[in-house]
């Protein structure tokens, strides 16, 4: 079980910063700079509607580091199209002990730079492979959304991976 989350997590963290398309009033530039500008730090996943008890499980180990200040992933994209993300997920040791499952927040992390651009609601990064990729994205305020169906639109269908601008 252990492997299974670590991998769904991995997946849904490396997926996030690489692939799909659309468009969304939501996400303009306003003075030259967009609202995409800042820290996003992945605080909740949403698999409403999951009845897997691993998704399940996934999103309440966010949502529990995420309360402790830990987050498992953060995007910083800065005015200058520069991005970095940070992704501690491939770190991630969950214990079982006599309370329950135990999930200390992992103090090492992988870091990866890019460049970004965005035209509508289509965030679009170079990845590790030196490709161009892009993925949908829904801002409103401080929070933004990307769709499970960017990740697997078979097995993430209806699930939504939440940031929230720190």
């Amino acid at each position: 079980m252990k492997s299974k989350l670590m991998v769904l997590i991995a997946v849904f963290a490396l997926t996030l910063s690489c692939s799909s398309d659309s468009e969304d009033d939501g996400l303009q530039m306003v003075g030259g700079e967009s609202n995409l500008v800042g820290t996003w730090n992945l605080t909740s996943v949403d698999f409403t509607g999951q009845s897997d008890t691993e998704l399940n499980l996934a999103a309440e180990i966010i949502d529990n580091l995420a309360e402790e200040q830990c987050y498992l992933v953060t995007f910083v994209f800065n005015a200058d199209s520069t991005a970095s993300a940070e992704d501690k997920t491939n770190y991630i040791e969950v214990n079982a002990g006599p309370t329950g499952l135990d999930v200390p927040c992992p103090t090492q992390s992988d870091t990866e730079s890019s460049t970004w651009s965005l035209e509508g609601n289509q965030l679009t990064f170079i990845n590790a492979d030196m490709e161009e990729e892009t993925i949908e994205v829904a801002i409103e305020g401080n929070t933004m959304v990307i769709a499970g169906e960017v990740i697997d639109a078979d097995n993430y269908s209806g699930a939504q991976a939440i940031f929230t601008r720190g």
